[in-house]
């Protein structure tokens, strides 16, 4: 039987909007260009894992030339998770009609520990068979390793997986190990490539 498996950055959520870019660039005290620049030169270490909240907070405030104190590192945390709830209406809408129809569903995403407890805590995450995040498996996408230790949970072979992420590069590596891997960036998108797969939507 075949999986769904959805990226949740892009996919599940929205991007980050810029009110919420705005609130943590004057969290940080610096634009948002700035912000930009040092969130994601360590992102990928904060998602694996290898550096937890307080290091990765760190490691910007060192970028941008600060050190933050620990209530500063709060508040950053807390507006960064914030930033990353902000769903899809229409892609929950398919989840909840894919599910339905009694597809078997489950989540690959890079997120770090505070992120991926916010993200299993919401309604829509029961619609989900499993929840895979990168700082859980200290692997992230596009790392085949990554992919590998998600076909080992679901006990799938590549073949039975369809894959849904807004990253080209991560739908390239996914498509390397033979998951039908698929880069949308819409949930019209969505839909037409799970048609188009013969995934029924109820």
């Amino acid at each position: 039987m075949t999986w769904v498996l959805f990226d949740y950055g892009g996919v599940i959520c929205r991007l980050q909007p810029d009110e919420d870019l705005d609130l943590l660039a004057a969290a940080a005290g610096c634009s948002r260009q700035a912000l930009a620049d040092a969130y994601w030169s360590s992102r990928l270490d904060y998602d694996r894992g290898d550096l937890d909240a307080w290091s990765y907070w760190q490691k910007v405030g060192e970028a941008l030339g600060r050190a933050f104190s620990a209530a500063q590192v709060k508040e950053l945390i807390r507006l960064d998770v914030e930033s990353w709830l902000h769903l899809d209406p229409e892609t929950v809408a398919l989840i909840e009609q894919v599910s339905s129809a009694g597809h078997r569903l489950a989540v690959l995403s890079n997120a770090p520990v505070e992120l991926a407890e916010a993200v299993s805590a919401l309604p829509v995450a029961g619609h989900f068979m499993a929840m895979a995040f990168s700082c859980f498996l200290r692997s992230a996408k596009p790392d085949q390793a990554c992919y590998q230790a998600v076909l080992d949970r679901l006990g799938a072979r590549p073949s039975e997986v369809i894959f849904l992420d807004d990253r080209a590069e991560n739908v390239t590596s996914a498509c390397m190990l033979g998951i039908r891997g698929i880069h949308v960036t819409t949930p019209a998108a969505i839909w037409s490539a799970l048609a188009a797969q013969g995934i029924a939507t109820g």
